[in-house]
């Protein structure tokens, strides 16, 4: 009887093809798994149903996203709130709608995104417009629906404390050294929205950039403001300061080209 020969280096590579094989397919249903957790951390709502969501028979906080699929800022704020549903489980109801597919934003008036809607007891309580860090996004949970005092990261005048690591860019020392000086806060806001994404970098900087303002108001600053404004998703606010920053260079006979060029994009927004 004679004895099958064996391909050892077929049946290897058959092997190994087999185990990758078995090993994409786990990472991808991983992947898959993960990506699911992430879309259901806030529950959609529609036209259909917002009514009924907000004018809940019981006292339940509601928070409500309104947001874009394109909007950059938008998914900025998605790891923020999936963190925030996880804090408040139980205790704050956090919905999300897409305006591109819905018209309730139209009728309550929602002009920008992302804004958020806080309701309690059918009461509209608070209205913010824009990305934010968490902290700031708790405090504003905890004054809406609690009334709980807030505290702001900077007094006028005083110094700032915003709470970067001692190496970051924009530690408490490092603004400090620049706190009374309008021109370098206003270097190093605009430093920020042209090199970063990341919303505490970004929201530190409009800090920077409204005491630059408070100390020498002018057309440099207020552009500044505008761009960061528009960064963060706060169109409207951001129109407003790009036309004030087009007012103070007219009337000191500077160019305004690129501030008309801001408002171009901040009209698309709209």
């Amino acid at each position: 009887m004679k004895k099958r020969k064996i391909n050892f280096n077929l049946t290897i590579n058959n092997f190994t093809l087999l185990t990758n094989t078995f090993f994409m397919k786990l990472t991808l249903t991983l992947l898959l798994f993960c990506f699911g957790l992430v879309t259901v951390a806030q529950t959609e709502i529609n036209d259909d149903n917002i009514e009924a969501k907000l004018f809940r028979d019981d006292s339940t906080p509601v928070v409500v996203d309104f947001y874009a699929t394109w909007c950059g800022p938008c998914k900025r704020m998605d790891p923020i709130l999936a963190e925030l549903v996880d804090r408040y489980d139980g205790k704050v109801i956090f919905y999300k709608m897409d305006v591109d597919k819905n018209e309730a934003d139209d009728v309550l008036g929602i002009e920008s995104i992302p804004t958020y809607l806080f309701v309690q007891d059918g009461e509209l309580t608070h209205m913010a417009e824009g990305a934010m860090p968490k902290s700031d996004f708790i405090n504003l949970i905890e004054e809406s629906f609690t009334m709980a005092s807030s505290s702001s990261s900077y007094a006028s005048g005083g110094s700032y404390s915003g709470g970067q690591p001692d190496d970051s860019e924009y530690s408490d020392a490092k603004i400090n050294a620049i706190w009374n000086d309008s021109g370098e806060l206003n270097e190093l806001a605009w430093h920020a929205y042209e090199e970063h994404d990341d919303i505490a970098a970004l929201l530190i900087s409009i800090d920077l950039v409204k005491r630059s303002i408070q100390l020498d108001e002018n057309s440099y600053n207020t552009d500044t403001y505008a761009a960061l404004l528009f960064k963060t998703g706060k169109y409207t606010d951001a129109l407003k300061q790009a036309k004030r920053s087009i007012e103070l260079a007219k009337s000191d006979g500077r160019d305004y080209s690129s501030t008309t060029q801001l408002i171009n994009e901040i009209i698309e927004k709209l």
